[in-house]
């Protein structure tokens, strides 16, 4: 295989990139080393596009000032300026990407900053001076008019700080990569799956990729593999850096909780410590969250321990959360780099300029299209040539959600398609239409289901419709049930059809 520029991961910097180069007359091939895109650090990650006053409040300064218990100062380093910079032009590209990806998110009325006792105050000060200091909206809280706006706050909640902007925006993470996955893919990009870079070499001027699907020939490669930045970027011998890794626990609610809470609510930031309760576009609540070192990045492992301590942490800010409340939790990566915990890694290897990393800190969502147009920009300062196509469309619809139709729409959708007048998914009305849909679009596993359509995301987690996702995959996959994975490689949920296990016992039991 040959091709101009290929990028490796298929995560949220990959895709916006993916996207930004398929304006261009470009061949690109997008190399995703899972069963599908979003299916690492990116899927476990807030999808936040934050307001200004959350880079107050995400500030290493504060953190440091607080665990140093000293006076804190408005003065930032290099990197934060820098990462401001990047995420302030990124919000701002967002703008035309909800039309045209057509995704689903919430736009919360405010975002608030907690003091949730006396202790907290001196750590709120010092983001009002950061915030005062870069001209960031916001305005100070007293209890009363906080437990105005959230009544279902704590009442141990004593001042607050707030953007009610309402511009505050939050997806579910995997939705705009599946978005800009689709939109690279209709415009030429080739999207290779279970493709994960395995060496690298160099002939004639070329860079050579071997992956799990064989060697490709390219010219340019962008190393946006996220946790796994620092592997790949050490087989091209590109890499000048190393990686932290932090793993985070978080819970999710019943949607039955939907408007107990309208703002994101955060608290004052301790070292290691952070307290969360916010609305998701579905109407769970999304609460915790903790932060654990690791070293390991593709140990996701729950621990009873951290996801106990993440409950807690959400059920302090809003009492009326119990744990019967609670109907799934995730566990995912926050990565970090080494040299600088608050720098961007976006740059050309040491010695050849032709291979880029790009490998962002949190947040990463917010800046991701300004990332991308500079690493658009960097490609074409090493030689590659970007000349618009007449024909690039940067639309695309998401599947129809049955649940939030009208029922004049639900009789023309069912006109045109009966499956979509037979429900699946009871806890989330998801319809076989809905999941054979996704199956066209490129979902092989049932977390590639659940994350385009939903099914398997309710009260039940999959317990009722879970056995018929497995038949609708295996139906139009054309494959045993059998064959069927949660999320590609050895993750199979059948080993055995009835027969064949009855058939292996009798064996067995026959020596």
């Amino acid at each position: 295989m040959e091709t101009q520029v290929v990028i490796i991961g298929g995560g949220m910097i990959g895709t916006m990139l993916a996207r930004e180069l398929c304006q261009y007359n470009v061949d690109v091939i997008l190399l995703e080393k899972n069963a599908d895109v979003a299916m690492g650090v990116s899927k476990g990650g807030g999808g936040t596009i934050y307001s200004p006053l959350d880079f107050a409040w995400a500030s290493s300064l504060v953190l440091k000032s607080i665990a140093k218990e000293t006076e804190g100062t408005t003065s930032t380093s290099e990197s934060e300026k820098k990462k401001e910079q990047i995420a302030t032009e990124g919000k701002k590209l967002w703008a035309p990407l909800w039309d045209e990806l057509d995704i689903h998110y919430v736009k919360y009325p405010r975002f608030m900053i907690l003091a949730m006792g006396e202790d907290d105050l001196p750590g709120l000060d010092m983001i009002e001076e950061a915030a005062k200091a870069r001209s960031y909206n916001y305005a100070r809280l007293n209890k009363q008019d906080i437990l105005s706006l959230e009544p279902n706050l704590s009442t141990d909640v004593i001042a607050a700080l707030s953007d009610d902007t309402g511009d505050y925006r939050q997806v579910h993470p995997w939705e705009p990569v599946i978005a800009l996955a689709e939109v690279a893919k209709q415009n030429g990009v080739k999207i290779m799956l279970n493709a994960g870079m395995t060496g690298y070499s160099k002939s004639n001027g070329f860079q050579i990729v071997e992956t799990a699907k064989g060697p490709i020939k390219t010219e340019f490669i962008v190393n946006a593999a996220g946790a796994y930045g620092a592997h790949v970027a050490s087989m091209a011998d590109a890499c000048d850096f190393s990686l932290q890794y932090f793993q985070g626990h978080t819970v999710l609610t019943d949607k039955n909780l939907a408007g107990m809470v309208k703002s994101w609510l955060t608290t004052v930031p301790r070292p290691g410590i952070m307290k969360t309760v916010t609305p998701t576009p579905s109407g769970n609540l999304f609460m915790g969250l903790t932060y654990k070192e690791i070293h390991d990045p593709s140990d996701l492992a729950a621990d009873r321990t951290e996801l106990e301590e993440a409950f807690s942490r959400g059920q302090s800010l809003v009492p009326a959360i119990s744990r019967k409340d609670v109907i799934a939790f995730y566990v995912g990566m926050r990565v970090f780099s080494a040299r600088d915990p608050e720098e961007y890694i976006v740059e050309y290897a040491p010695k050849n300029p032709r291979f880029i990393n790009a490998i962002p800190r949190l947040p990463g969502y917010g800046p991701a299209p300004a990332i991308a147009k500079m690493v658009a920009g960097m490609l074409a300062d090493s030689g590659l040539q970007l000349t618009r196509k007449d024909d690039f469309n940067p639309y695309r619809k998401r599947i129809p959600q049955f649940s939030e139709l009208s029922s004049e729409e639900r009789k023309e959708l069912i006109t045109k398609d009966p499956r979509y007048g037979h429900v699946v998914c009871r806890c989330e009305t998801i319809t076989e239409g809905e999941i054979v849909e996704a199956i066209k679009r490129g979902a092989t596993t049932v977390d590639g289901v659940k994350f385009r359509t939903r099914a398997g995301m309710g009260r039940c987690q999959g317990g009722f419709c879970g056995p018929r996702v497995v038949d609708i995959l295996a139906r139009e996959l054309n494959i045993s049930p059998t064959q069927v994975t949660k999320r590609g490689g050895d993750s199979r949920l059948l080993l055995y059809q009835s027969k064949e296990l009855l058939e292996a016992r009798k064996e067995y039991a026959h020596g």
